[in-house]
């Protein structure tokens, strides 16, 4: 069995000289029994030395699972004040946010109010205008209280800017 390891070795050890073409086979020389018994002496204690690097790093892992599930006291501490500090902020947070639903809800309803009273201005603003005849106010007082129009020398025009409203410093002069 030996010789046929030895053979194999051999042959895969025999290599091309000179290019990719053979123009002749060099091979190893023969190497002595001694030192092939050497190599597979070296190669069963490297196999050795393999082996208990995989066992004592085996072992270290399973050491190491071991004090990873053991909890000591300080951790356990750390963890609680964690935990208690997390609900506090948690709490905090839901407080905060039931306030803020409160007041959106309080808005919207004072929203809704307003409307309801503009809605109502509007009704009240529409039956007085509606309750109003400018007719029968203009002949009451051309009739009743001798009320005319005015003439052309008595109308005095005056051009208003675009804005809403007049900012009046001085009592208007009469001519």
């Amino acid at each position: 069995m030996r010789q046929q390891e030895n053979r194999t070795y051999q042959e895969r050890r025999a290599s091309y000289i000179d290019g990719n073409t053979v123009r002749r086979v060099q091979e190893e020389p023969r190497r002595r029994s001694e030192e092939i018994h050497e190599e597979y002496i070296q190669k069963q204690r490297e196999d050795r030395e393999r082996k208990q690097r995989q066992k004592s790093a085996r072992a270290a892992a399973r050491r190491n699972r071991e004090q990873a599930l053991v909890m000591g006291p300080g951790y356990v501490m750390f963890l609680a004040v964690s935990m208690m500090l997390l609900m506090t902020v948690f709490g905090c947070y839901l407080h905060l946010q039931s306030e803020l639903n409160t007041h959106m809800r309080s808005v919207t309803a004072l929203e809704a109010d307003v409307m309801n009273l503009r809605n109502d201005n509007d009704a009240a603003q529409k039956k007085i205008n509606s309750a109003v005849d400018l007719e029968v106010i203009r002949q009451r007082a051309m009739g009743e209280l001798g009320m005319v129009y005015p003439s052309k020398n008595q109308v005095q025009y005056f051009e208003v800017d675009d804005s809403d409203y007049m900012n009046q410093y001085e009592d208007i002069p009469e001519r």
